[in-house]
């Protein structure tokens, strides 16, 4: 699974200066960076995927919406978030998989 973490473009400035991004994959967080993949091995079945922002020096994840997203045997998944037009809106998740 290939999770990118986005920021809007009125609001971005502010996040990428202020917070890092936190890609949550069945519960357990990866280390990631505004606009850059995160690569993850998935087994087959359903994951619960979710993209917030943790300002720099708190513990909260701010933002994170968790999808359900399918993995099937040989599917390589793209899954994309990117937050609201307003800072506090929460990230939309969607994903897609490569044309056959």
């Amino acid at each position: 699974m290939i999770v990118q973490p986005d920021t809007h473009w009125v609001n971005g400035w502010f996040l990428r200066l202020c917070a890092r991004a936190v890609v949550r994959i069945d519960g357990i967080e990866h280390a990631a960076r505004w606009g850059q993949p995160v690569i993850v091995e998935v087994s087959v079945g359903d994951h619960c995927v979710a993209v917030g922002a943790r300002y720099r020096g708190t513990r909260t994840v701010l933002g994170a919406v968790e999808t359900q997203v399918a993995a099937n045997s040989a599917d390589q998944i793209f899954v994309s978030a990117r937050n609201g037009f307003f800072n506090h809106q929460p990230f939309e998740v969607t994903s897609s998989r490569p044309p056959a």
